[in-house]
């Protein structure tokens, strides 16, 4: 499972629903968020150790506090 976050005024203007109708395709969901910059996007895979402390990190930093969308890929 890989949580993804991306900015809410990002530059492809997804929003909260952009991915709800290809949920099932998660290598299109990938692509499209491959359009977004660095600063747009944050990806954890919570199989990956390193991710885990990543995100706990950022969300504890308060990285991802005001202004991200969440989108879980399984």
């Amino acid at each position: 499972m890989t949580l993804v976050f991306y900015k809410v005024n990002n530059s492809q203007d997804y929003d909260p629903f952009t991915f709800d109708d290809i949920y099932d395709k998660p290598d299109k969901i990938k692509k499209m968020l491959e359009k977004l910059s660095d600063e747009e996007l944050r990806m954890y895979d919570m199989d990956n150790k390193y991710d885990k402390v990543a995100f706990e990190d950022d969300y504890n930093d308060e990285v991802l506090d005001g202004g991200w969308w969440l989108w879980i890929l399984p």
